[in-house]
């Protein structure tokens, strides 16, 4: 299947934030950089707040698209425990600079939060369940030490080895409930 400009467009801007960080989005920026005019890219995203938006979408449906492939299944036909399981699994990995960034993005407005928002609610404890019982709280744990992993190379000088990141990802598989 041809992927379509707007995908191209996504993957480009994607491209930018990794190398270049958000700031880099720009209507200019990204026609230098995917061979497109300016006024193709207004016309597939009409303002810059549209673009992010749309990058912020496409980031977060493909986090769900590895939901889903890790888990067997989307979030409502999956138990619990295999939600949180596919969370680890795909957040085992070091975060690619630019869905670190976006993720920090999201909360510069509440348009770019939505599209996680809805991943979340879908396959996440809320922060207000991590004490309804031991078992909520520790998957609550689980997923604080996803989010360790997620993030830990982007926090620290010295990156995790991958033999060393693969033990610690089993360490946390063993402790879901």
């Amino acid at each position: 299947m041809r992927t379509s400009k707007r995908e191209q467009i996504l993957a480009v801007a994607v491209g930018l934030i990794e190398e270049r960080g958000v700031e880099a989005v720009t209507f200019e920026n990204l026609a230098d950089a995917s061979g497109l005019s300016k006024s193709g890219l207004i016309y597939h995203f009409p303002s810059r707040h549209e673009l992010l938006l749309g990058i912020h979408t496409h980031m977060a449906e493909a986090w769900e698209e590895e939901l889903i492939e890790a888990a067997g299944g989307p979030a409502e036909d999956v138990s619990e425990a295999a939600r949180l399981r596919a969370v680890v699994v795909t957040m085992g990995s070091n975060a690619p600079r630019a869905e670190l960034l976006m993720a920090l993005d999201a909360g510069t407005h509440p348009d770019f939060s939505t599209p996680w928002t809805r991943v979340d609610q879908a396959w996440l404890a809320t922060p207000e369940q991590a004490m309804d019982s031991p078992q909520t709280h520790a998957a609550y744990l689980v997923l604080l030490m996803a989010d360790g992993l997620w993030m830990h190379d982007h926090l620290h000088e010295r990156h995790l080895p991958e033999q060393v990141r693969a033990a610690l990802i089993e360490s946390v598989l063993a402790q879901i409930p």
